[in-house]
């Protein structure tokens, strides 16, 4: 079974994203802000992140920034509301994976997080 990190600092966001993703199959790991994020991704080794761009205490940027230091290879995806979309630009030029828009489906998260996973098998 994957394991996949969410960080999300709204708790119900992260509680309806975890309830899709352990619908579709993965392990969840639950982190509330981007500190607390490196740290769980340092102690669980998760085969994909997701993360949200805009957090307090540690925006998501900055956060995938420091996890592509650790681990250039693990497949981040990041979310924000829609009209954030040039923080979504910036994240994938910092090596995110891909991104998807607030609200979605859970196939539409289901569908990249397959994507991802695969391509991480790839490389």
């Amino acid at each position: 079974m994957n394991k996949i990190l969410l960080i999300d600092d709204i708790d119900q966001a992260r509680q309806t994203i975890g309830e899709m993703l352990t619908r579709g199959g993965y392990e969840v790991i639950e982190a509330s802000n981007g500190h607390e994020g490196i740290k769980s991704f340092k102690e669980h080794y998760p085969d994909l992140v997701i993360t949200d761009i805009v957090m307090p205490e540690m925006e998501g940027l900055e956060t995938i920034r420091r996890l592509r230091e650790i681990n250039p290879h693990v497949p981040i995806i990041a979310m924000t509301a829609s009209n954030y979309s040039t923080y979504m630009t910036a994240a994938l030029k910092l090596g995110a994976f891909s991104g998807i828009f607030k609200p979605f489906q859970q196939k539409e998260i289901l569908t990249e997080v397959q994507k991802a996973l695969k391509w991480s098998k790839n490389i």
